[in-house]
């Protein structure tokens, strides 16, 4: 069996628990967690017993997106040089996509960013009442990624999707749920139970029907979000290579309002 560093995993009863374990940096997505991200969900696509899996976070978050390195260091790239890195970065994580089983995300805290697209790229949701989850990129100068643009408007709509997308604003469990970006709000602490429950009554249906309902669903979707990630690739890559990128990071890092000039 593979040893993980920065994923915890759990199976019992045909449901699969997966716990990004980066608790000190609130499981902020790096390199080497993607790399092993995608190699647990190419085992995991062999693993027949497997019926439900969990996505959660370690500690007092879900995942805070980018780590603060990788996001510094991008905005001294030109547009070429970054284009390639971010489609990369996304398909480790994405690669959920691939999962006949389905996927639940347990919103046990902050989902940031491309921490909240992995979110949203799972089946379901179930948040926390108290967690802060949103598509902040815009308040940072760079165009969203992690397919947010794909997976945002088949969740909630186009028009809310421009909502969420636009003004980048983070919501709370209660905020999301009535937005319809959350199939359920729990009390703070009951996430993860909440998703087990829905997991346990999603696995103890015929598994081989389950999996063909999933892939009905999301019948010819891969193309589609194939085309989502190019151009979110190639318009993120432009903007980090902006002042606005500069600042936005910049300001992050000095906790104030950033000043974006359009440039």
């Amino acid at each position: 069996m593979t040893t993980y560093h920065n994923l915890l995993i759990d199976k019992q009863d045909g449901i699969v628990t997966l716990t990004l374990n980066r608790p000190e940096s609130l499981n902020a997505m790096t390199v080497d967690m993607g790399d092993e991200f995608a190699q647990f969900v190419q085992e995991l696509k062999q693993d027949q017993e497997a019926r439900v899996l969990i996505l959660t976070g370690a500690g007092r978050a879900f995942c805070a997106g980018g780590a603060k390195g990788n996001l510094q260091s991008r905005t001294s790239g030109d547009a070429t040089r970054n284009t390639e890195p971010p489609k990369v970065f996304y398909n480790r994580f994405l690669s959920l996509r691939q999962l006949e089983i389905p996927t639940i995300a347990a919103i046990n805290g902050h989902a940031v960013g491309a921490g909240f697209c992995v979110a949203l790229a799972c089946d379901m949701r179930v948040a926390a009442a108290d967690a802060k989850m949103g598509l902040n990129f815009v308040r940072l100068g760079i165009h969203p990624g992690m397919a947010g643009t794909y997976t945002t408007p088949r969740i909630v709509g186009m028009a809310k999707a421009c909502e969420v997308i636009f003004t980048g604003k983070l919501y709370s469990g209660e905020e999301a749920y009535a937005l319809g970006l959350v199939n359920r709000v729990v009390p703070t602490g009951k996430a993860l139970d909440e998703a087990m429950s829905l997991a346990r009554e999603i696995a103890a249906n015929a598994p081989i029907a389950v999996r063909l309902a999933k892939k009905a669903l999301y019948k010819n979707d891969a193309d589609l979000l194939d085309a989502a990630i190019d151009i979110e690739s190639e318009y993120q890559a432009y903007t980090w290579t902006t002042e606005d990128a500069k600042e936005g990071v910049t300001a992050m890092t000095e906790k104030r309002t950033p000043k974006f000039r359009g440039r």
